[in-house]
């Protein structure tokens, strides 16, 4: 089984022309946690993670401590707006390197490419590096259990 057989091909992506504020409708639109960015080619360029977005409405000592599990309501802090000069910066700005797996790969080397880099999603590019899905560790997971005798 190659990463094309499990693969989401229904994928929500944002051009590399967009603007923060794009990108924060269309996480609340479609409810996802990651991005993919593309140039005009459809080449995949950057992710925008939810978590990125989110940074720029939380208030400053949150990167500053490691345990929240003491703080039972974040009162005023949970009411925090991004500035909107931040909403409207380019996507570029706030976007991360891309981690991808190819289509061709298998997924016991999408769950290393998950594993190793800590995210939930990959997305797929073909072989001129455009974006043709995304995979998610459920996926990857039920790829990798598909080939498991059960008998």
């Amino acid at each position: 089984m190659k990463i094309r057989d499990c693969m989401k091909r229904q994928v929500y992506t944002l051009p590399d022309t967009a603007c923060v504020r794009d990108a924060v409708n269309l996480v609340l639109r479609y409810h996802i946690g990651m991005l993919p960015v593309v140039d005009t080619e459809g080449k995949l360029v950057g992710v925008v993670k939810l978590r990125d977005l989110l940074e720029l409405g939380m208030p400053d000592f949150v990167d500053l401590v490691q345990d929240f599990a003491f703080v039972s309501h974040f009162g005023a802090g949970e009411l925090q707006q991004p500035d909107p000069a931040d909403l409207a910066r380019p996507v570029r700005e706030v976007m991360q390197e891309p981690v991808f797996v190819e289509e061709g790969s298998s997924p016991m080397y999408a769950a290393a490419l998950l594993h190793h880099h800590g995210v939930r999603d990959l997305p797929v590019v073909n072989s001129q590096g455009v974006l043709i899905g995304l995979v998610s560790h459920v996926d990857v997971g039920c790829a990798v259990m598909q080939t498991w005798k059960l008998d």
